[in-house]
């Protein structure tokens, strides 16, 4: 024991008075009284002579002498050195929140686990980072009972989880101070030596870091991935427990479309075919397992499924009548002029190879009304096109012809985003020399910056230019060029890439939930994570001795004097009952 204050060891003269005053002897007083009472309190002094009665009689000094000195000592401030936890000082718990923490196992989830783990290590200050794609911190430095509050209102998430980063979050908390962090999780990472490098350096640093693991025997069959496209949706299934017999169905509105029922042998996975529906649908399986996160993939799809669009040409055949009437996408209606008939009910109208001789006047000013009102024209180029009533349509102004020229990409949109990796991908022999008009925008270009490609507004409605003469250039030819069309065309009806309908979970950090949002365009989120889904994968033993950081304990300063204090005011009370009991209050 040691003394903060010395000085205060001259409180202990204040027992000097006390010890006068029961010393003190009273000044006698005489009096007369009987000589039979004189003997009867003779015989009474007798019996009183033991040390016990001696020791009743002063006992109120003995408990006043007591009481003073408590008092006396408490102001030199003594104090005790004890060993004692740094973790106790500062606790950092974080918990796993990821999709693999919804195993459920004896009607509880492992994340329910952890959360009544969690209140076990409520000690010093606590901090709470929850984690799942990324850390969250919910609490820092707070009190035991702002982190019960807290630990109630938890709920798991649906992705995967980062650990790792969680236990960085977790050292810039504790900055310099001495403390320990909780880890309480499954453990079912993508690479378990990456988190035990964190925390051997978190070690190295004397932080004491405790892994305790949620995990337990679990079964699980799941969809772990899902490929959908405009008319056929792929789940891929897999078991990863035994042998097992599932059942697959495509379901809309509560509706089952289609089922399909195979045998997935152990560790396996399987691929089921659906068509695809249009709006919302959803892939289910019927396997009665213990995560029941990754049965269900949702589905969204736009809600047409093709495109009304009209060829006006006089051409018999060629390579854009071919490739439109290729797309499963596009619902092709040609009409050859002067005839010209499905202007109104087309989305889009493609004049591609006429004769301008043949044009009855009136039609390019029908079809321009058409474009203003919202629909799309493409208008492609021809040997002759300088000669034919349609240039003042163009969104582009038309000079004399070039020879020889690649064509590059300038902007990767919808419709040119297959040859982001190779922007230069064709040769044109023959081409015109153009220049956009206002408010165009050049999509591709030759040597010379004329737009070979390009897209403009007209009312309502977008013009395109397709700048190549398929008879003067290689792109025709290549396995891009149907392609190119599909992808124009849906992007001028407002289709859209059903790719952007449809989500892995991890692509929208965003959102912690999988399901049907909509942000202007309702999209299917998913968790389609084989990792998060191999819930049965057991994970590795901790070596806790491997990470002891040899300074896990200091030396405390405990101060008695509140302790003095307390049992002083103790002795007083008891005091004032003794008296009481006595009869001299």
């Amino acid at each position: 024991m040691q003394l903060a204050n010395t000085l205060g060891l001259y409180a202990f003269l204040s027992l000097i008075p006390l010890i006068i005053i029961y010393l003190r002897k009273p000044k006698p007083v005489e009096k007369i009284i009987p000589s039979l009472m004189f003997l009867i309190k003779n015989q009474k002094d007798t019996t009183k002579h033991s040390f016990f009665q001696k020791l009743l009689r002063n006992l109120v000094f003995l408990l006043q002498l007591l009481a003073l000195s408590l008092m006396a000592f408490s102001i030199a401030s003594p104090y005790i050195m004890t060993s004692e936890a740094v973790t106790s000082q500062n606790t950092v718990i974080i918990i796993d929140a990821s999709a693999s923490s919804q195993t459920v196992s004896n009607g509880k989830t492992r994340f329910e686990s952890s959360v009544d783990i969690a209140k076990g290590y409520l000690e010093g200050k606590v901090s709470i980072i929850v984690v799942s794609e990324s850390p969250e911190t919910i609490l820092e430095d707070g009190a035991k009972n702002q982190a019960l509050s807290l630990l109630q209102t938890l709920e798991p998430r649906d992705t995967k989880t980062n650990l790792e980063s969680a236990l960085y979050e977790a050292e810039s908390i504790l900055a310099d101070r001495k403390g320990r962090i909780i880890v309480i999780s499954d453990f079912i990472v993508e690479d378990i030596n990456e988190l035990l490098k964190a925390k051997r350096i978190l070690s190295s640093k004397g932080i004491d870091v405790k892994f305790i693991s949620t995990w337990n025997k679990a079964k699980n069959m799941g969809i772990i991935d899902l490929d959908v496209n405009k008319h056929n949706t792929v789940a891929y299934v897999k078991n990863f427990n035994d042998d097992a017999e599932i059942t697959v169905a495509l379901v809309k509105d509560g509706s089952a479309l289609e089922t399909k029922s195979k045998k997935i042998t152990a560790k396996s996975t399987e691929i089921f075919n659906f068509e695809t529906p249009t709006g919302i649908s959803e892939v289910t399986i019927n396997s009665d397992d213990d995560l029941k996160l990754d049965n269900t993939a949702y589905i969204s799809a736009p809600l047409k499924k093709q495109i009304d669009a009209l060829l006006i040409t006089n051409a018999k055949t060629s390579y854009l009548m071919k490739a439109l009437q290729s797309s499963k996408d596009i619902n092709l209606k040609i009409t050859e002029p002067p005839i010209v008939q499905g202007i109104e009910s087309s989305e889009v109208i493609i004049i591609s190879n006429i004769d301008g001789s043949l044009i009855l006047p009136g039609t390019i000013e029908e079809i321009s009304r058409e474009v203003e009102d919202g629909k799309s024209l493409i208008i492609t180029a021809q040997g002759d096109i300088n000669q034919i009533d349609i240039l003042w349509l163009l969104p582009v102004e038309l000079n004399e012809k070039a020879n020889n020229t690649k064509a590059c990409i300038k902007v990767i949109n919808e419709f040119t985003k297959q040859f982001e990796n190779n922007k230069c991908f064709a040769i044109a022999k023959k081409y015109f020399k153009a220049v956009p008009k206002n408010n165009t925008i050049s999509v591709i270009e030759a040597d010379d910056s004329s737009p070979l490609v390009s897209l403009g507004k007209r009312g309502k409605g977008n013009i395109i230019y397709y700048g190549f003469i398929d008879e003067e250039t290689d792109f025709k030819t290549q396995t891009s060029y149907p392609v190119f069309w599909n992808e124009l065309l849906n992007f001028l009806a407002g289709a859209g890439d059903i790719r952007n309908y449809n989500f892995r979970i991890d692509e929208k950090p965003l959102i912690d939930k999988i399901g049907i949002y909509d942000n202007g365009n309702k999209i299917a989120v998913n968790l389609l994570d084989e990792d998060e889904s191999d819930i049965a994968k057991e994970t590795i033993a901790f070596d806790e001795q491997g990470f002891v950081s040899g300074i896990s304990e200091e030396k405390v300063a405990v101060n008695l004097d509140v302790y003095l204090i307390i049992f002083a005011i103790i002795i007083m009370f008891f005091e004032i009952f003794y008296i009481k009991l006595r009869g001299d209050l």
